[in-house]
């Protein structure tokens, strides 16, 4: 009896279960150095939201938003969600379609502005498999594609002091051959407005 046991679906599973497990160690470390603290800082000074937006037209339509909510565990530390939506039109080839997700993040100041990052991402969207490679038959289905990006990026206060500017350059570690970041990388810039 042939067992067919598929590695990269057991290496995306077990990956999602130690990256959630990471940032929820790093959460609540920070969160015991923070309780410890003598200096307390209001829960409202904690959040942050914004995210990023994206504008390409021509032949091709792009439209991005991406809202996200962070919370600061640590001056060094900040996790947070987001939701990621997405509009592309190929006027070439007459083709639309809308890709959606969420997403978990987390930034660690390592030096004056610069950071580390990590996210993890499930997008949704209308993905071309290929049914028959001789005849090149093929089936277009909406999947949900999942996406471990890791990378650094450099942050810029604004204003008060409470709010930033980002641009980071990330890369898909779990390479799924679906994923939008197949092979690529990923730069994002966005900002943070605190409370």
């Amino acid at each position: 009896m042939h067992v067919n046991i598929d590695h990269r679906t057991i290496f995306k599973q077990s990956s999602v279960f130690y990256l959630l497990i990471f940032f929820s160690c790093i959460s609540f470390s920070a969160l015991a150095q923070t309780n410890s603290s003598p200096q307390k800082v209001p829960l409202k000074d904690r959040i942050q939201i914004g995210g990023g937006l994206g504008l390409s037209f021509g032949d091709i339509i792009s439209i991005e938003i991406a809202p996200a909510i962070g919370y600061r565990v640590t001056p060094k530390l900040t996790t947070g969600v987001g939701f990621r939506y997405s509009y592309y039109k190929d006027n070439y080839f007459k083709y639309s379609t809308n890709l959606y997700g969420g997403q978990v993040f987390g930034r660690y100041l390592v030096f004056q502005g610069l950071f580390l990052e990590g996210d993890f991402e499930a997008n949704n969207f209308e993905v071309v498999k290929v049914t028959d490679p001789l005849t090149g038959i093929y089936t277009i289905e909406r999947d949900w594609i999942p996406s471990l990006l890791l990378g650094g990026g450099y942050s810029q206060q604004v204003g008060n002091g409470r709010s930033v500017f980002f641009i980071s350059i990330l890369y898909d570690v779990l390479q799924d051959q679906y994923s939008p970041y197949y092979r690529v990388p990923v730069i994002r810039a966005g900002f943070a407005i605190g409370l």
